[in-house]
C-alpha cells in the first residue's frame, strides 16, 4: 500500500515537471493548493483547488501537486489543526487568549455534534487555517516560480547546445 501511495506520488510529480506551462500559471496551481491543503474542509480540498484553479486559469496538476503535497504530512494534522485553532480562538477572543487545554472528559459525541458547538470550533478554526495558510501559500507560490524559470533555462541552454551526437552522421 505504502509502494502505490509513493508510485503515485511520483506520477504526479512526473506530470508536474513534465508540463509545458508559463511559470505564473504553474506557481499559482500549486498556491492554491497549498493554500486549501490547509483549510478544514475534509474531502473538498481537491474539488476546491481544482475549481479555484480552473478560474483563476492556473495549472489544474500544479493544484493538485499543492493538496497532495499537503496530504503527504498527514501524520502532523492534529498538532496543525490544533495550532490553527488555537491561532483562531486568539484572534477572536476579547482579550486575547489561547483556548483552554483539551482534556479526554471534554470530548463526549452528544456535545460535539451540537450545531453551536460546532460553530464555535469551526469559525476559529477556519479563520486560524486561512491565516496560517497565506505564509505557506506565498513561499510555495514563489518557490514554483523559481524552479520554473530555472528549468526553462535549463531546456533553453539545453536546447540551444547541440549535443555530440546530433552532429554525427
Amino acid at each position: 500500500m505504502i509502494s502505490r501511495f509513493i508510485h503515485h506520488l511520483q506520477e504526479i510529480w512526473k506530470r508536474f515537471v513534465e508540463t509545458r506551462d508559463c511559470p505564473h500559471a504553474m506557481a499559482g496551481g500549486m498556491a492554491i493548493g497549498v493554500f486549501f491543503g490547509f483549510v478544514p474542509a475534509f474531502g473538498f480540498k481537491t474539488l476546491l483547488a481544482l475549481g479555484t484553479s480552473l478560474i483563476t486559469r492556473s495549472n489544474v496538476i500544479a493544484a493538485i501537486v499543492g493538496v497532495t503535497l499537503h496530504d503527504v504530512f498527514c501524520w502532523s494534522w492534529p498538532f496543525l489543526y490544533r495550532f490553527e485553532f488555537q491561532v483562531g480562538h486568539w484572534i477572536l477572543s476579547n482579550p486575547h487568549q489561547f483556548a483552554p487545554k483539551l482534556l479526554k472528559t471534554d470530548f463526549r459525541i452528544s456535545e460535539i455534534m451540537q450545531w453551536d458547538n460546532f460553530i464555535n470550533i469551526l469559525y476559529p478554526w477556519l479563520l486560524g487555517s486561512v491565516i496560517i495558510a497565506i505564509p505557506f501559500t506565498l513561499l510555495s507560490y514563489v518557490a514554483t516560480l523559481i524552479f520554473m524559470h530555472y528549468r526553462e533555462k535549463k531546456n533553453v541552454v539545453r536546447h540551444d547546445h547541440p549535443s555530440y551526437f546530433s552532429s554525427l552522421p
